[in-house]
């Protein structure tokens, strides 16, 4: 232990013991073990006894002992919020593997951690991150939720660019953070994400085109409807069912029945309905 970043210091060494429980009533799964020769922060309360991890289902997070270099110029604050969140971006400069840098990236929470956009933005310039596909998506997906328009180019590169692939999915990540925009940016653009040959890609559009809470987006939908992949044509009349507040028109699997075409031809029919009242 090198730093108590908040409270009374600790020894350097110490042991305590802790039991790893259960799943809790929501599903989450204990992930209480600490592997050896790592560096993270661990979150822990004091005991009687000891010590104890403030919660077994997620005790610690990844982080760099080292800061970024004396030519850096991102610092986010002395408080202790921002020196754990300062230590966990810190490993995006290290030589660390991509999955730990990875890991650094998902436990940034898109509702409290907006104040990392600065160190982001300057470590898309990395050579490791700005090279690195699923880093540098899942950063541009981050500034772009946060509001960030300036590397809204960046995204737009990587979304439509077949050759940018990545194994985790990056570009949903990336469809979603679109659908934060104005709507007068992200229907677009997610119109012409639900164009693309991967159907993964196509899914996350119409997933997501409800999240932009827009009627202009039942226009775009209803254009994909006939969809070769099921799973596209399930997420479209998902959004369709949400976006007007008629859930019973939402089918319940990509299962061939009664209830997917029957939701198949209402949807066709409100198609048809629509444009007769805008003419």
């Amino acid at each position: 232990m090198d730093e108590a970043v908040k409270g009374d210091p600790v020894p350097r060494r110490f042991v305590f013991t802790f039991s790893v429980p259960s799943a809790d009533e929501w599903g989450n799964v204990a992930r209480g073990t600490l592997l050896p020769n790592t560096y993270r922060i661990i979150f822990l309360n004091k005991t009687a006894s000891g010590y104890r991890f403030t919660s077994p289902y997620s005790p610690s997070i990844p982080a760099s002992s080292k800061p970024c270099g004396s030519d850096w110029q991102v610092q986010l604050g002395d408080d202790a919020y921002h020196r754990v969140l300062q230590r966990l971006l810190n490993l995006l400069c290290t030589d660390s593997s991509s999955a730990l840098k990875q890991s650094a990236l998902f436990v940034l929470n898109w509702n409290e951690d907006s104040s990392a956009a600065p160190f982001l933005k300057a470590a898309l310039n990395l050579p490791g991150v700005g090279s690195n596909p699923t880093l540098r998506m899942l950063i541009l997906s981050d500034l772009l939720h946060w509001k960030d328009s300036s590397v809204l180019p960046l995204a737009e590169a990587d979304l439509f660019d077949q050759s940018v692939q990545s194994p985790f999915f990056p570009k949903s990540n990336l469809a979603l953070a679109v659908s934060s925009l104005d709507p007068q940016i992200s229907i677009p653009l997610l119109a012409r994400v639900l164009k693309l040959p991967q159907p993964d890609e196509r899914v996350a559009a119409a997933r997501f085109l409800e999240y932009t809470s827009s009627q202009a987006a039942l226009d775009v939908l209803l254009s994909a409807l006939d969809d070769p992949d099921r799973q596209v044509q399930f997420a479209i009349m998902q959004s369709l069912g949400n976006l007007t507040n008629q859930h019973q028109w939402r089918p319940d699997s990509i299962d061939s029945d009664s209830h997917w075409d029957a939701c198949i031809n209402h949807w066709r029919e409100f198609e048809k309905q629509s444009r007769t009242v805008a003419q």
